[in-house]
Formats: C-alpha cells, structure tokens, sequence
C-alpha cells in the first residue's frame, strides 16, 4: 500500500513537472507575443540624398497643419489620453511609417510587393505605379503582429522588409528546349510547336529580415503530384519547429516562433506575383 502511494506521488510529480516544461518552453513561446525587432536606420549616404525630401517633407506638413488637413494630428490628441485618442493616433504613425516605406522604394529602379489588408490587396508596385494587383482571399497573421499595438510595433514596420529566403513549388523561371533543325526539310516537319509547360500548383514561403515569414498559398485545389509537393514544404517547416521544440525540453529556453503572414490568391495572380517579382525583393506592410 506504501509503495502504490509513494508511486503515484511521484507520477504525479513528474507529470507535473513535464507538463509545466511544456507549457513553459513550447506552447507558451508559440501562443504568446513574439519579439520585434526595430527597423534598421538608413545609412549617412541614404540620409545624404533624402534630406531635401525631408525637408519638403517637413514643409508638406507646416502647410498641411495650416490649412486644417484631414490627416494633421490635432492638439487634443496630443493632451487628450482616452483609448479613442490615443487608437487615432496610432493609426496615424502607422500611415507615416507606410508613406515613408512607399516613397523610400519610390527612388529605387525596382518592382516591390505591398500587402494591404485594409483593402486586402497584393499589390506589385514600381515607383509608385500600380503594376498588378490581385485580391487576398484570406489572411491569417501571427498575434505578435495583429493584437499587440505599441512602439516595438511601428518600430518594425518603419523600412521595407528585405527577402533573405525564398522556397516555392514552382520554378522561377520556366523555359521551352527546341533543337533549330539542319535545313529546310527538318524545318518544314517541325512546324509544330512545343506544348506549353504545364500551370504547376503554387506555394511559396518567404523569410524577410526582422523575422518576418510570408506564406502564399493557392485558393484552388492542387492535384496530386501539386499535392505531394505542398505536403513536403508544409512539412520541412513544421519539421524544424517541432527539432526546436524538443531541443527547449533539453535547454529550457524556447526561440520565438517567428512572426508569420499566411495569405490565399488565386492560382494565376500567385504565379503572376512569383514570377515577376525580382530577386532581392522588398516588401511593405499595410495594417
């Protein structure tokens, strides 16, 4: 009777134990706020180049706080500290940290991404012209992004984001081998042209700087070979959350999960934004 008792003390504080573990270094990293790193500053030559734009900028505003502008923060936002205030308030920054994102990328010779989701738009964009823009059929984003509006926050969101990775289920480029024919004759029975590649199924995941990670995925159903290829990616994923996961129970310190956007297009604008966005490319936010 002594050891039956002595046996379930210890079961039970061993369950205990294991349970708090987990709790502690796997589902509470993962469920919780995930940190934010700041934004990196623009370098002196960048600050060089920009600093009559600033200027203007800052003149924009004088006349614009004058003239009594829609968007002009009003003096009792600044002295009022009511939750309605202090919301509008941080509605405002975030549009400043887009509009300073947007004329940023503006100067630069290069095709860009912008999530809204206000509108919720993809839209790919080259010196401020709407170059494409598809809608998002459905978004899920990470808590430490969505729920937690403060400093660490705006601090994130003031410069684009810089692709460091990418991986997708499609190539990037796709192409047609056909062997010129000797002469004339070969010519005339090779008059028929190559079929067209076949519309592979999409899903791309995109790891940016400051631990940001975009996931596209396809409205439509994929087929099997498209299937089993998702699968696979799906799963190299998961895979080293779960290898993080099972090294914390050892160390008792869990990494962060890393703050994830998931959106759903359709099969051809997903193709059409993979294939023409450029390889070192950035990305801006709209929230």
């Amino acid at each position: 009777m002594k050891n039956k008792l002595a046996f379930w003390i210890i079961t039970s504080v061993l369950s205990l134990f294991v349970i708090y573990a987990l709790v502690s270094t796997v589902l509470m990293p993962v469920m919780t706020k995930n940190p934010l790193p700041k934004a990196t500053q623009s370098a002196p030559e960048e600050r060089a180049k920009t600093g009559k734009t600033n200027k203007a900028n800052k003149a924009n505003k004088a006349e614009s706080n004058n003239s009594g502008d829609d968007d002009a923060i009003p003096d009792s936002l600044v002295s009022n500290s009511s939750k309605d205030a202090r919301q509008k308030l941080f509605e405002l920054r975030k549009k400043e940290a887009l509009l300073h994102s947007r004329l940023t990328l503006a100067n630069e010779d290069s095709m860009y991404l912008v999530l809204d989701f206000v509108s919720n738009t993809a839209i790919l964009e080259m010196k401020g012209v709407r170059l494409h823009e598809c809608h998002i059929l459905d978004s899920d984003i990470s808590n430490s992004i969505k729920m937690f509006h403060t400093d660490a926050l705006l601090n994130w969101m003031a410069e684009p984001f810089t692709v460091r990775h990418v991986d997708a289920t499609i190539p990037k480029i796709s192409w047609v081998e056909k062997i010129a024919p000797k002469d004339s004759i070969e010519a005339n029975k090779a008059m028929v042209e190559p079929a067209p590649t076949k519309l592979g199924d999409v899903y791309i995941v995109m790891d940016f700087n400051r631990n940001l990670r975009l996931v596209i995925a396809q409205n439509e159903k994929p087929d099997v070979e498209g299937k089993k290829l998702i699968s696979a990616m799906r799963w190299k994923y998961s895979e080293i959350e779960i290898r993080k996961s099972i090294q914390s129970l050892t160390k008792f310190n869990r990494e962060p999960a890393m703050p994830q956007i998931s959106i759903v297009l359709p099969k051809s604008d997903a193709t059409i934004l993979y294939k023409a966005l450029p390889v070192n490319l950035k990305l801006i936010l709209r929230m």
